[in-house]
C-alpha cells in the first residue's frame, strides 16, 4: 500500500490539472463559437471625448455597415456609450445576424448605422492554442519525472503548467459579468508568475551562483514583484468593474505589467544567461548556458523589438498569441533538454563556429554599408553632382576590401579566446604536437610519441597508428599505447580495397568504429581487437597513408564535435609529416621493413670496420636468415610473406641497442652491425633474438597463428685476419659461413664463425 500511495498521488497530480485544462478548453471552444456571433470587427479607445473607434477590420460587419476609424461611438440600440465598459455590457446582448442600431458622430454630424454582428470562429487560433497547451503539458510531464531531485525541474513543471493553463483560458468575456473577468484576471496573475519563474530558472543555469546563496532574499523578491504587479492590475480591473476607481487605472497597471514588464523580463533573462555563457569557469557550464540562451533568443527578439518600436512611436508587431507561445517554447524546452539529457548534447552541433563567424561577417558588411550610406547622404549635402559620389562609393568599397579580412580575423580570434578558451587550448596542444613530430626523426618514434600524446590530451584508454607500406599500400601497425591496441602482434595486414578502409578514405574525416564495422571487411575485426572507438584517416595527396585509432575515454564520455574537428586537423598534419618522413627515409631505409637498405648497412659496416681497426676496438656482426621462407610465400601468398618480414624486422630491431645497426641484406636475410661487441656478447644477443622469433606468432586473417624460425651466423673482427684495406669483406664472409653452418645443422640455430678467414 505504501508503494501505491506515491503512484496515486502522482496520477492525481497529473490527472487533476489535465482534467481542468480539458474542461477549460471545451468551454473556450464553445464560447469562442458563441462570442464570434457577437463580433463586429473594430477596436475601441477610451478618450476624454468619449469612445473612439480605432482599427476597423475589413470584411467584418462594422466595415460592411460603413463604420470608419475615428468615428465616435454614441449609442447602441438606444443605450448611451460613454466608455468602453458600456460597450462590453451592451455587446453581451448581441446575436448573430440580428441587426443592431449604432449611432456614431463623424465630422460633427450624427449618423445611424445598422450592424449585423457575426464572424467565423477563429478555428486556426483555437487549434494552435491546443497544440501549444499540449506541448507545454508534455514538457511538464517530462520535467515532473525529475522534479523530486532537481529544483529546476520543479520550477519548469510550474512554468509549463502556467503557460498551458493560459492557452486554454477563454479569451472573451463570458455571459455572467463577474465570471467574465476571471479569464483576464487569471491571465494577469499567470503572467506575473511566469516572469518570476523564468528569471528564477535563468539564475539556476547551470547551477545556483554563489552570490545568490549569499543573498537568499533575491528569489522571494522576484516573486513579490511579479505577483505584486499582477495583483495591482487585477485589483484595478475588479474595482473598475464595480463602478469605483483606484489611484491607478487598469490600463496603467497593464502598461507596467506588460509593456514595461515584458522587456525588463526578457533583458534580465538575456543578461543572466549571457553572463554565464561568457564567463562561467567551466566549459560545460558555458555550453549549458549557451544552449538555454539559444532557446530564449526567439522570444527575447520579439519582445525587445516591440519595445524598441514603441520607443520610436512605431506600431507594435502584430504577433498572434500562438506565435508568442511558440517563440517562448524554446526556452523551457532548452532547459528541460539541458537538465535531463545534456550529457548527450554538444552545443557546437547547433552553434558551430562557422555560424558565429558567418553572423559576424554579415554584421560587419551591414555596419559598413550603413555607415557608407549615412556618409553618402552627408557627402551629397555638401557636393553637387553624382560623379563625386561614385568615387566616394568606389573608394569606400576599396577600403572595405583592404580592412575587412584583418578586422574579421581579429574578431574571430577574440571570439575564440572569450567563448571557446578550452577549444583554443586543445587546438594549440594539437598544433604543438604536430610540430613536435618531425623533430623525432624516425617513423616508429613519431608514432609512439603521437599515441602517448593522444592518450594524454584526450584522456584515452588507448591509441594506435596503422601505416600504409609501399608499394601496395597495405596497412601495418606502426605504434600503439595502452589497451589491447598496444599488442602489435595482433595487427594483421589490411589491404587498401577493404570496404571499411574505402569508406574511411572516401569520407576523409574521423568515423566511429561502429559505422566502419557496418561496412564489412576485415577492418571491423581489427578495430575490435585494437579497442578502437574512433578511426581517423591519414590522407596525403589524395591517398590513404594510414589510420589513427582512438580508444574509449577514461571518463566514459563520448567524442564531441569540437574534439572530432581537432582529431581531423591532427590526422591531416600527421599524414603530411609521416609522408615527408617516408620520402626522406626512402633513400636510406628499405620500404617494406623500415630497416637500412643493403647499400646503407654495408656502408655502416665498412665505417665501423675502419674505426675498429684504427683504434683496435671490438666489432661483431650477425647474419640472419628466415627458415623455409619460400614455403611461407608458396603456402600463404606474398602478402602474408610481407607481413612476416615486417613483423620479424620489427622484432629484430626492438632487440638492439641504440648504437647497433640492422639492415635488410637480401630477400629474407638481415645483417646486424654490433660496434663495441665481442663474440660472446654477439652470440648472447643472437640467441635471444632466435628465441624471440621462435616464440612469436603472427595472426592470419583466417585466425591461424603462423610460426617462423630464424638461423643466425655470428662473427667478430678478433676471429678474422685482414689488413684493413680489404675493408669488412672478411668479417662478412665469416658470418655468412657461420649462417650456412646453422642451416646445415638443422635451422633455428645460432652458429659462430669457425677459425679464420684469409683476406682476399
Amino acid at each position: 500500500m505504501s508503494k501505491e500511495m506515491p503512484l496515486l498521488r502522482r496520477l492525481l497530480f497529473v490527472a487533476v490539472p489535465l482534467g481542468a485544462m480539458v474542461a477549460l478548453y471545451v468551454i473556450k471552444v464553445l464560447h469562442a463559437e458563441e462570442a464570434s456571433g457577437r463580433r463586429v470587427g473594430f477596436s475601441l479607445i477610451d478618450t476624454n471625448q468619449g469612445v473612439i473607434i480605432g482599427e476597423v477590420l475589413p470584411d467584418f460587419p462594422a466595415a460592411r455597415a460603413g463604420a470608419q476609424a475615428g468615428d465616435r461611438l454614441l449609442e447602441l440600440d438606444g443605450r448611451p456609450i460613454r466608455r468602453e465598459l458600456d460597450y462590453d455590457q451592451s455587446a453581451l446582448a448581441f446575436r448573430r445576424d440580428h441587426p443592431v442600431r449604432m449611432v456614431i458622430a463623424r465630422g460633427g454630424e450624427r449618423q445611424e448605422l445598422t450592424v449585423r454582428p457575426g464572424a467565423k470562429p477563429p478555428w486556426l487560433e483555437l487549434v494552435l492554442s491546443l497544440l501549444v497547451a499540449l506541448a507545454y503539458g508534455v514538457l511538464a510531464l517530462i520535467a515532473f519525472r525529475h522534479a523530486r531531485r532537481d529544483v529546476r525541474a520543479r520550477l519548469l513543471v510550474i512554468f509549463a503548467l502556467a503557460v498551458a493553463l493560459e492557452h486554454v483560458l477563454p479569451f472573451d468575456p463570458l455571459n455572467v459579468l463577474l465570471i467574465g473577468l476571471l479569464p483576464t484576471a487569471t491571465f494577469y496573475l499567470l503572467t506575473g508568475l511566469q516572469m518570476a519563474l523564468e528569471v528564477h530558472l535563468a539564475l539556476l543555469i547551470p547551477e545556483r551562483p554563489r552570490w545568490l546563496e549569499q543573498r537568499p532574499w533575491v528569489v522571494p523578491l522576484l516573486y513579490a514583484i511579479g505577483s505584486g504587479v499582477s495583483l495591482v492590475t487585477v485589483a484595478a480591473l475588479f474595482v473598475e468593474q464595480s463602478g469605483r476607481e483606484l489611484p491607478w487605472s487598469s490600463t496603467q497597471a497593464e502598461f507596467v505589467l506588460i509593456d514595461l514588464g515584458l522587456p525588463i523580463w526578457a533583458l534580465l533573462v538575456l543578461g543572466i544567461l549571457g553572463e554565464r555563457f561568457l564567463h562561467h569557469p567551466r566549459r560545460e557550464g558555458r555550453q549549458l548556458a549557451g544552449l538555454v540562451l539559444l532557446g530564449a533568443m526567439p522570444w527575447v527578439a520579439v519582445v525587445v523589438s516591440n519595445a524598441l518600436r514603441q520607443l520610436v512611436d512605431m506600431p507594435p508587431l502584430a504577433v498572434p498569441d500562438s506565435v508568442w507561445s511558440l517563440a517562448i517554447l524554446g526556452y523551457p524546452v532548452a532547459i528541460c533538454f539541458a537538465i535531463l539529457r545534456y550529457h548527450l548534447f554538444d552545443i557546437e552541433l547547433v552553434i558551430r563556429k562557422s555560424l558565429l563567424y558567418g553572423a559576424l561577417t554579415t554584421a560587419l558588411v551591414l555596419v559598413f554599408y550603413a555607415a557608407l550610406g549615412a556618409g553618402g547622404v552627408a557627402f551629397a549635402s555638401f557636393v553637387e553632382g553624382g560623379r563625386e559620389s561614385v568615387w566616394v562609393v568606389s573608394a569606400a568599397t576599396l577600403v572595405l576590401g583592404l580592412l575587412f579580412s584583418p578586422l574579421r580575423s581579429r574578431l574571430q580570434k577574440l571570439i575564440d579566446r572569450r567563448l571557446f578558451p578550452e577549444s583554443e587550448a586543445y587546438r594549440q596542444r594539437v598544433l604543438d604536437l604536430a610540430a613536435e613530430l618531425p623533430t623525432l626523426g624516425k617513423l616508429p618514434r613519431m608514432g609512439e610519441h603521437l599515441c602517448e600524446a593522444l592518450c594524454r590530451i584526450f584522456g584515452l584508454r588507448s591509441a594506435a597508428i596503422w601505416i600504409a607500406t609501399p608499394p601496395m599500400g597495405q596497412l601495418m601497425g606502426l605504434a600503439a599505447s595502452g589497451g589491447p591496441g598496444n599488442d602489435l602482434e595482433q595487427t594483421v595486414l589490411l589491404t587498401p580495397d577493404d570496404p571499411g578502409l574505402k569508406a574511411l578514405a572516401r569520407h576523409a574525416r574521423p568515423l566511429p568504429a561502429t559505422q566502419l564495422a557496418r561496412a564489412g571487411g576485415a577492418l571491423a575485426a581489427r578495430l575490435a581487437d585494437a579497442g578502437a572507438e574512433l578511426a581517423a584517416p591519414l590522407v596525403s595527396h589524395g591517398r590513404l597513408g594510414g589510420v589513427l585509432l582512438l580508444g574509449a575515454k577514461r571518463d566514459g564520455e563520448r567524442f564531441v564535435a569540437e574534439e572530432l574537428e581537432l582529431v581531423k586537423l591532427l590526422a591531416s598534419q600527421a599524414a603530411t609529416v609521416f609522408e615527408n618522413a617516408r620520402l626522406f627515409e626512402s633513400a636510406t631505409f628499405e620500404g617494406l621493413t623500415g630497416l637500412y637498405r643493403r647499400e646503407a648497412i654495408l656502408e655502416f659496416l665498412d665505417r665501423e670496420w675502419s674505426r675498429s681497426v684504427r683504434y683496435d676496438r671490438p666489432l661483431a656482426i650477425a647474419l640472419a636468415d628466415l627458415d623455409r621462407f619460400k614455403w611461407v610465400n608458396d603456402r600463404s601468398g606474398h602478402l602474408v610473406g610481407d607481413v612476416v618480414l615486417q613483423r620479424v624486422a620489427a622484432e629484430l630491431k626492438g632487440q638492439l641497442r641504440e648504437t647497433d645497426f640492422i639492415g635488410r641484406f637480401g630477400g629474407e636475410e638481415f645483417l646486424f652491425v654490433l660496434p663495441e661487441t665481442e663474440l660472446v656478447g654477439a652470440m648472447h644477443l643472437a640467441e635471444k633474438i632466435r628465441e624471440r622469433i621462435e616464440q612469436m606468432g603472427i595472426a592470419l586473417e583466417d585466425g591461424e597463428i603462423l610460426k617462423v624460425t630464424i638461423s643466425i651466423g655470428v662473427a667478430s673482427r678478433a676471429d678474422v685476419r685482414g689488413d684493413g684495406h680489404s675493408r669488412a669483406r672478411p668479417l662478412l664472409s665469416a658470418a655468412d659461413a657461420a649462417l650456412y653452418a646453422a642451416k646445415r645443422g638443422g635451422r633455428n640455430r645460432v652458429e659462430a664463425a669457425k677459425g679464420a678467414t684469409e683476406a682476399g
